[in-house]
């Protein structure tokens, strides 16, 4: 697709899209250090700490294809709009909640709002030519890197300090904001005649079948030999991360007995770890070992912090922990989606992506619940144990892989 924008009209579009994602991300982490409070201040506890952060996740799951198909027959730009409206909403109910249903009404909310961010990739896509893509696509990938480390030590600090309320209104007004400044600057990228050769394309069918579409190419993908062993271990391997979203706060509350802007430090070392890793270490031991054993290395890696952290019973040995976890997470994501994507066909990257995003959004489904339950029910060591011993599983089954190397999708 040829780009249609102005220079002066691409760089207005292209700060409203950053900042969409970074809002989208940043309001993600915002809550995770002080949401096991805010339960229970309402009379809860971790098991429903786990069914909250799943009940976004399953939402990003089930909408992410239907925005993307909606914004292929209307544009990428009503799409947009209405995302970051109702997140708007979603954060400001999530900040004034005197109930539990209210929580997890504005978390669902919130997830289907967000699984809008597709389609801001997809407007910078259409905007930029071929050879620049990779360019705005890293400033992309900034923007989840930045939302994600200064997200956690804001809520962190506006929850000790002015109550849990604070971090979700402050998210709330950035969306709002960034809502009213893409209603009345924003372009539409997607030309006319390329949304009507969607609707012909297309046919028949809306939400339900993007939907059903969507988990017919997840069925599709875990069948071929050449990556269907890498999905089964990804997933495990989401399922053991995602669990310390709810544990870990637990943990620090119960045993460690530090504050919510404690934990956000804790959260924001991982993801400036994190961004180190994957702008100085990746390139060199992809190129020294490959793609498979720099991701094994990783899944091992974070496995290791897994089993140390529920043993890192102070403020300062914590940080161990969430370096290893923090070291293993960076070097596993980007070299799994990197060997999906060598494994696929050219002509289905766009669906492979999508797959393997599914598949991270089911592990964020099944882990927090996972985690609250056996943190509520077996102790406080046993989540943090078990989701090493997933880890070790996960890469018991991408070891495995040696056997489909000469199978092709």
């Amino acid at each position: 697709m040829t780009p249609t924008l102005d220079r002066r009209a691409e760089t207005r579009s292209m700060w409203i899209i950053w900042i969409t994602i970074f809002i989208d991300l940043m309001g993600v982490t915002l809550i995770i250090p002080y949401i096991n409070d805010f339960v229970a201040d309402l009379g809860g506890d971790e098991r429903q700490v786990g069914f909250l952060l799943a009940s976004y996740a399953v939402m990003q799951l089930l909408f992410a294809p239907v925005w993307g198909r909606i914004s292929d027959r209307v544009g990428r730009r009503p799409i947009i709009i209405i995302g970051l409206g109702t997140s708007a909403v979603a954060f400001t109910i999530f900040g004034l909640a005197d109930q539990l249903w209210l929580l997890f009404a504005s978390r669902m909310l919130a997830g289907m709002a967000n699984a809008n961010i597709s389609v801001a990739q997809a407007f910078v896509a259409d905007i930029t030519p071929p050879e620049k893509r990779a360019g705005r696509m890293g400033l992309v990938g900034a923007a989840f890197n930045l939302g994600f480390i200064v997200g956690f030590p804001i809520g962190g600090i506006l929850a000790t300090l002015y109550g849990n309320a604070a971090p979700a209104l402050l998210a709330a007004g950035l969306s709002a904001v960034n809502c009213l400044a893409a209603l009345f600057i924003l372009p539409e990228s997607l030309p006319k005649a390329a949304r009507q050769n969607a609707i012909k394309s297309a046919g028949e069918g809306g939400v339900w079948a993007a939907m059903s579409t969507s988990f017919r190419h997840l069925a599709d993908y875990w069948q071929r030999p050449a990556v269907s062993r890498i999905l089964t271990s990804f997933l495990l391997y989401t399922v053991a991360f995602s669990t310390l979203h709810v544990v870990f706060v637990e943990y620090a509350r119960d045993i460690v007995v530090i504050t919510a802007m404690q934990r956000g430090f804790v959260f924001m070392f991982i993801g400036v770890v994190g961004a180190l890793v994957q702008f100085t270490a990746i390139k060199p031991m992809v190129a020294r070992w490959g793609e498979h054993r720099t991701a094994e290395t990783g899944i091992l890696t974070m496995a290791i912090g897994l089993a140390l952290f529920p043993f890192m019973s102070s403020y300062g040995l914590m940080f161990v922990g969430a370096f290893f976890v923090s070291v293993g997470n960076s070097l596993v994501t980007p070299t799994i989606f990197a060997v999906i994507s060598q494994r696929s066909s050219e002509s289905e990257q766009g669906v492979a992506m999508g797959v393997t995003q599914s598949l991270g959004a089911l592990g964020r489904v099944i882990g927090p619940p996972y985690g609250g339950l056996s943190y509520a029910l077996l102790g406080y060591r046993f989540p943090f144990i078990s989701a090493a011993v997933i880890a070790v599983l996960s890469f018991i089954v991408y070891a495995g892989r040696r056997e489909d190397r000469a199978a092709s999708p």
